[in-house]
This record gives C-alpha cells, structure tokens and sequence, in this order.
C-alpha cells in the first residue's frame, strides 16, 4: 500500500501524510492540533499512531502543532538547528541529518537542503513502494539538490507561491514584497515552471503546485504558467494539479496513470 495526501499547503499551513503497509509519516505539521486530528482522522489514522513527524523548518505554518505532538510522545524529526528552533527536544525529538537517508519501516527519507530564511530549512526526498517523491516548499530560488530530486520523482510537490506581476501591484509592503521575491522566499509560477521543465525526465510524473498564496497568485494563473512551459518542452501530457491551501485535497497512491493534463486538483 502506498498512499500521500495533502492535508493542506500554504501560509496558513502545511501538511502532508504518506501511508504504507508498515509506516505512518507526516511531514509538517503547520495546523492546529485539533484541526490535525480532524484531518487525520479522517484518513484512518489517530495522532498515537505516527510513527514520526517530519519538519521541513521551524516557520509556524510548518510546524505550529509540534510541541503538542511532542508532548503526546509522537516522535519529532529534524536537523538540529530545527529542532532547537522549535524548542522540541529529549526524548520525542530526533536528529533527521541533512543530506543523508533515513529509514522509517519501508520508508527512507532523505532531507536536501534549499534556500529559505529559516534555520537550516530542507526539503524532502522520499522512496516507498518502489516509487519516489519529492517536496519542497518553502524556497526562494533552485539548487542542484532539487533539481536532483524532481528527476528522480514520480510525483513532485513543488513550491509554485506567487505571480511576480500580482506580487508587484498587490497589498503586500515592499519589505515583504522583496522577501516573498528574493532569494531565501518564495517560488514564482515561473521558476518553478521552470524547474519542471527543465528536470522533469518522464511524461508519467505527476506534479503538484503546492503554497500558492493567498494574495498574490490564483490557482488557474499557477496552472496556465507552468502548463504552457511544459508543453513548450513536450511534457504537456503530465499530470499537474493544485494542492489545496486550508483543506485536505490531492492524493497519490503510486499507481500508473492514463496520460492526461489535470487542470484542478
């Protein structure tokens, strides 16, 4: 059995849970307590019952419910600099080091750095069930790590934030108009458009865009981008959906799929 769901992807939070015959991962944990429990449970899953947690960084849309997680003896995994910045610690914390594979079960996660304003933030590569998959949300611009890991993906949650024209002529002040734009931000559509299309190595991967954001993106503009580049490069056959901001929404269980373009999730 493999199965990945979005609980929910973007500023107001971040979560997502894989599945298998022997494991029970959540990577994030960015909703309240009882708003996870609700979520979770209606997956078939009770909090007791994760066998870890995952954090990408320590960004409260990524992990506001971890000290109560911790506090229910669920295990907490993340590189050092997180897990201080979280104040997580003893013995419900363990140290998930950059760069290396750790196996959860049947499960083996691999954390890769990328680049955001937070301690020392990662995105994740994860193998199960002879599939893989890739998530990275949370980055301000590519590196080799990511681009490394959406060509060995079948299924790739990518960061596709904002629109830098809505961003320009949007609400935000130019503070954080600068910070979403700059290097340790956020994603454009077109970066990552870009990404996709450039490391994407198969018509049968499926695509998620994942954080848009609230004010500065909508989810047909994210679609229309990244779409269009991937036809530009032949891969206008794979599947691309959106993952939902404050609900649960998208789910993938590995299989192979018919070709066809997925306009919303």
């Amino acid at each position: 059995m493999l199965r990945f769901r979005s609980l929910a992807s973007g500023s107001s939070g971040n979560a997502y849970l894989l599945l298998t015959d022997q494991a029970s991962i959540l990577f994030d944990a960015g909703l309240r307590l009882p708003t996870l429990t609700k979520y979770l449970s209606l997956e078939g899953v009770e909090i007791s019952r994760l066998d870890a947690v995952l954090l990408t960084h320590e960004h409260r849309d990524h992990s506001a419910a971890v000290e109560d997680l911790a506090a229910l003896g669920v295990p907490v995994w993340a590189n050092e600099p997180v897990l201080r910045a979280c104040g997580v610690s003893g013995g419900a914390s363990a140290v998930l080091p950059v760069g290396a594979p750790t196996r959860f079960r049947d499960v083996v996660v691999t954390p890769f750095p990328v680049s955001h304003d937070a301690s020392c933030p990662v995105g994740f590569f994860v193998e199960a069930d002879g599939r893989s998959l890739c998530i990275a949300t949370d980055l301000g611009e590519p590196n080799a790590q990511l681009c490394e890991a959406v060509e060995a993906s079948d299924l790739v949650v990518l960061e596709s934030n904002h629109d830098p024209d809505m961003l320009r002529t949007g609400r935000y002040p130019p503070h954080l108009r600068r910070r979403v734009a700059g290097p340790t931000g956020h994603l454009s559509n077109r970066q990552a458009a870009s990404v996709l299309a450039d490391h994407v190595r198969c018509d049968e991967t499926e695509v998620w865009l994942a954080h848009l954001s609230k004010h500065n993106n909508t989810q047909a503009l994210a679609l229309k981008t990244v779409c269009g580049f991937l036809r530009a490069v032949g891969l206008g056959s794979l599947g691309v959906a959106v993952a939902q901001r404050d609900r649960p929404s998208l789910t993938w269980t590995g299989a192979r799929r018919p070709q066809q373009l997925s306009l919303f999730g």
